[in-house]
């Protein structure tokens, strides 16, 4: 055994001993169907083995992805176990920020940060490109509030400059405004606008049903991460997420030790999702809970899946 394999297996004991009641996952993944079946996969498995525990520590890396995928991964960890902290090292962004909220504690380290809820949806006229759910929403306002500048500006200049009454004052100033906003309402599709809405609807009330396990968040955060930040990738880091979460935390001393240790899993989004186990067995745990409801299981072909397995020696070579 190498010694950077033994300071790896050392840091991931000294977890297990500061939180003998807690099983520690790692999750670098992109937020899609195919990491619900792996996290199935291997919970499924350890529970088979007799080694599921009351509570998890789940370290998650992600740029994002899919929001329904959030929303089955949120799910999985909560069919398993009771209690769900939420380590978040490094970039947990947009579909991430999904899971966060099923969580019942965040901890954000130093680098750390989550990132909104607004829906990414395709550009139909761009190839690979997307473009958040708000657009059309903010493009509407926009030209809302233009036409309101247009109609008040007119009607004072008419009724102050020109000495017309109010009503044609208020005629002539209704006609401007509508010449200056109706090029812009052209252009906006209402098909369009309600498959943004229902993208937007989707986020919501994903973070809705999740915020029912845990109620980490405040009144009213779920509607700001949805759709109170100007841009996607706007930064939420420790000390934001606690005006939108009740319970967030820096990170324990093991776990500051274990992510430094297993920085090369955490650092960027790979494909790695698994469990940590200890290098010696831990006792079972007698209380271990029944699955809540089966909702969350995968079809029999899809739970034969092969598990990932930790291998820290080449854990490193998983990145791309």
């Amino acid at each position: 055994m190498t010694d950077e394999i033994a300071v790896a297996q050392a840091a991931i004991d000294a977890l297990y001993e500061a939180n003998p009641d807690n099983d520690f996952i790692v999750i670098s993944h992109p937020i899609e169907r195919a990491l619900h079946h792996k996290l199935t996969t291997v919970l499924e498995k350890n529970k088979q083995n007799g080694g599921t525990r009351k509570k998890c520590t789940v370290f998650l890396t992600t740029y994002g992805g899919d929001a329904h995928a959030g929303f089955r991964v949120a799910r999985c960890l909560r069919h398993h176990y009771k209690s769900v902290r939420l380590v978040v090292t490094s970039y947990c962004k947009s579909a991430g920020t999904l899971i966060a909220i099923g969580a019942d504690e965040l901890a954000i380290g130093d680098v750390g940060e989550l990132g909104p809820l607004d829906v990414q949806v395709s550009k139909p006229s761009e190839i690979l490109e997307r473009g958040s759910g708000l657009d059309y929403t903010q493009a509407l306002m926009v030209a809302l509030e233009h036409a309101q500048t247009a109609f008040s500006q007119n009607l004072l200049q008419m009724r102050g400059r020109l000495r017309l009454s109010t009503k044609m004052a208020g005629e002539l100033a209704s006609r401007l405004a509508c010449g200056v906003v109706e090029p812009l309402y052209a252009q906006i599709d209402p098909n369009r606008i309600g498959e943004m809405q229902r993208a937007i609807q989707i986020a919501s009330e994903y973070g809705r049903r999740l915020n029912g396990h845990g109620s980490n968040l405040k009144e009213g955060a779920l509607d700001d991460l949805v759709a109170g930040y100007p841009s996607h990738s706007f930064v939420i880091d420790r000390k934001e997420a606690r005006q939108l979460f009740n319970s967030v935390d820096s990170l324990t001393p093991a776990e500051q030790h274990a992510c430094n240790t297993l920085w090369f899993l955490m650092r960027d989004q790979i494909e790695f999702c698994d469990l940590l186990q200890p290098s010696s067995k831990q006792p079972e745990n007698s209380d271990a809970q029944q699955a809540e409801s089966g909702d969350d299981a995968v079809e029999p072909e899809q739970q034969n899946a092969a598990a990932p397995d930790l291998d820290v020696a080449q854990g490193g070579n998983a990145a791309q």
